[in-house]
């Protein structure tokens, strides 16, 4: 069985599979509506480009999926245009703050969720290192799989560690959602994937194929896409990687 990804913009996916379609991490604000990254040397408003569809497209989702709350994933636009009546699938410590934007059916995963035919695991991730991670809070990524043997793993905003090595070790997702944008804050802390990282997906799980993303419209992001694309190129890695333009769909 097949699925797709039309990727929007940054981290947010509209991600359509058996048969139902959900929203992944929505930041859904015009060009300059969103305050600068905090902690950063930037003082640009976000986001940088503007949304590529209507807001239109996403009265007829089926459900919405969170990795956190950072306002380049959960944004003030999504919290006001989305129906509320949309079940929502979060991590546990978000449950409170997104049933207090008005959502009323939210689904908080600890460990595994089943929904429509699609089994969600809950991968809890890190968001940096140090200290950092404690003051970004908590972040988790997502394993989708269904009965047809589809399986995706939405990544989130997690830095690379040996329980990531470890999950994609262990599943071997037919395809991942990865976070690369090098996106950095003050003193050189790295809060994201990084071109690298891919390369050590690649290595432990060598049949995945990824598609990476929130490039191209954060201030804190330091990778574009020509950047990655060229540093794929060098390693020979394009073939296992997408890197798709803003509005664009992937077929799987």
């Amino acid at each position: 069985m097949s699925f797709s990804i039309q990727h929007i913009r940054n981290a947010t996916s509209l991600v359509t599979m058996n048969g139902k379609r959900f929203l992944v991490d929505p930041m859904l604000s015009d060009v300059g509506q969103l305050p600068p990254v905090p902690f950063t040397r930037t003082l640009r408003r976000n986001p940088s480009v503007p949304l590529p569809v209507t807001l239109d497209t996403f009265d007829n989702i089926d459900a919405i999926l969170l990795t956190h709350l950072h306002f380049d994933h959960f944004d003030k636009t999504a919290k006001t245009v989305l129906n509320k009546k949309v079940p929502v699938f979060c991590q546990l410590a978000d449950q409170k703050y997104i049933k207090s934007c008005g959502f009323f059916n939210v689904y908080p995963i600890d460990d595994t969720h089943q929904w429509c035919g699609i089994d969600f695991r809950r991968i809890s991730g890190q968001h940096a290192k140090g200290i950092v991670s404690k003051l970004l809070g908590p972040v988790s990524g997502y394993i989708l799989s269904t009965s047809d043997e589809d399986s995706l793993y939405i990544v989130g905003d997690c830095i690379f560690t040996d329980q990531i090595n470890q999950v994609f070790k262990q599943y071997q997702p037919r395809v991942c959602i990865l976070n690369t944008p090098r996106a950095q804050l003050l003193l050189g802390s790295i809060i994201t994937m990084t071109p690298q990282d891919i390369i050590k997906v690649l290595q432990v799980s060598p049949s995945s194929k990824i598609v990476a993303v929130h490039m191209d419209a954060i201030s804190h992001c330091t990778l574009t896409r020509k950047d990655l694309f060229t540093y794929l190129e060098k390693q020979s890695a394009l073939d296992s990687v997408f890197i798709p333009q803003d509005g664009e769909f992937i077929y799987f």
